[in-house]
């Protein structure tokens, strides 16, 4: 079954939301992973996932960022980071050294986004992994590098202290097209604790913000789909995710609250097995 085919049956979920809610995201791209990292789902407009294309890629790949500063999609694959061309599928090695230890896992599910205020993208995993790739125009002699650093852990005296964290998706603040941000920080989901969190970038730690929930109930969140940020102006920013809870048959698109985790939904997208997912502001 096609994208369009699966979500075509469910584009009254978005009629049922008001319009103005509607039109609130209509500026805002989606790009989502799924066929276990073999297709890009193109939304052209987060509004209208009915009218969203499948795209092949050329090689396969665990995860997905989008890079403000030059409106690149950015892909994380086994042992390489690539640009990703979201019209022809074209994957495209910009050749990373890998330090030491700085691999991930192949059954680890993989967390990419761009920190918004040095340009360089985080990845960070399921079994606690913790990468950045300094991109090729970075600058200094971390350029096309990726380097490990402290592994994921709580906070002592957070409510989850010495659990195992399961984070499958992070966000930054402050993704605005074209430029650096002033400041940034960085969200993540944890699918063990069904939370959102705070991850401290290069440390490791971890702070619950709050339960993921759905009109107030606490959800039970699979370690799949993704999450991301767009921001118009810097201190202004909508969060999105891609979101599978079980025991439903599919994965929906959702609006997050960044100082609560509250979930609304937005359209049920009809298919599981989403990988990744970023937004872009459109532009």
């Amino acid at each position: 079954m096609t994208f369009k085919t699966a979500i075509a049956a469910t584009v009254a979920t978005i009629a049922l939301g008001s319009a103005a809610a509607a039109d609130g995201h209509a500026a805002t791209k989606g790009y989502a992973l799924s066929g276990d990292g073999s297709r890009l789902i193109v939304m052209d407009s987060i509004a209208m996932p009915q009218d969203a294309r499948s795209v092949a890629l050329s090689a396969p790949i665990r995860s997905i960022a989008w890079r403000p500063v030059t409106g690149e999609l950015i892909g994380y694959a086994d042992g390489k980071i690539v640009t990703i061309d979201t019209q022809s599928g074209t994957v495209v090695d910009q050749g990373a050294t890998f330090m030491e230890n700085a691999m991930i896992a192949g059954d680890a599910v993989v967390a990419f986004d761009f920190n918004n205020k040095i340009d360089a993208v985080r990845a960070v995993s399921s079994q606690g992994d913790n990468l950045v790739y300094f991109p090729g125009d970075f600058g200094d002699d971390k350029a096309n590098s990726v380097r490990r650093f402290t592994s994921l852990a709580y906070a002592d005296g957070d409510i989850s202290a010495g659990a195992e964290p399961l984070i499958f998706a992070n966000a930054y603040t402050n993704a605005i097209d074209g430029m650096k941000a002033g400041d940034t920080f960085q969200y993540a989901l944890d699918a063990r604790a069904n939370a959102l969190v705070n991850l401290a970038n290069n440390a490791g730690t971890l702070d619950t913000i709050g339960l993921i929930t759905i009109d107030g109930a606490p959800a039970d969140i699979l370690p799949e789909g993704g999450f991301d940020i767009v921001s118009p102006q810097e201190g202004t920013d909508a969060a999105y995710a891609v979101l599978h809870i079980d025991g439903q048959d599919s994965a929906g698109l959702y609006a997050i609250d960044l100082s609560t985790g509250a979930a609304t939904m937005l359209a049920d997208l009809g298919m599981s097995g989403i990988s990744s997912f970023a937004v872009s502001s459109g532009k």
